[in-house]
């Protein structure tokens, strides 16, 4: 029987990551994250919020201990993993968690108004210029729309 384990989800961290290291010596990062849900019924709006605990390895998980904070944004691919365990009272204890391959900090889009960052108007070389040449490598850029709110996002 075919299986498929994957899960793509955007939310808040709920608290500051936890840094640490394997026996082995990897570094390993775990934190959680908030998903929001806002619906209405019977034109009441309510908000459910799910709870998602996240683990890195790596390289990742050193970087997601410098730049992430409680409330960053970010947006998470990985599996699911389960985990099982006796507590110090031998009560059996069980969690999923997110075990993320791809990881990257969101920065809300903002409308670029044709300026530069340095306040003056942005202009196109032109086609003949040597700047059009040069640039053989472009960055993939994702924006990502958020339907049923008024939020965009930009992540490379």
């Amino acid at each position: 029987m075919a299986s498929f384990n994957k899960v793509i989800l955007i939310g808040n961290l709920t608290r500051d990551p936890r840094v640490g290291s394997n026996p082995s010596g990897s570094a390993v990062c775990d934190f959680s994250i908030a998903i929001n849900r806002k619906y209405s019924i019977n034109g009441q709006e309510k908000e459910e919020v799910c709870f998602v605990d996240i683990v890195t390895w790596g390289k990742q998980a050193d970087s997601c201990g410098k730049y992430l904070q409680k409330g960053s944004p970010v947006f998470v691919e990985g599996r699911l993993k389960s985990e099982s365990w006796s507590d110090k009272e031998g009560n059996k204890r069980s969690r999923i968690l997110l075990t993320v391959t791809i990881l990257r900090t969101i920065i809300p889009h903002r409308k670029h108004q044709g300026r530069t960052s340095a306040g003056r108007k942005h202009q196109r070389p032109s086609k003949g210029s040597n700047r059009n040449r040069q640039c053989r490598f472009r960055r993939r850029i994702y924006l990502l729309i958020m339907p049923n709110t008024k939020m965009t996002f930009l992540f490379e």
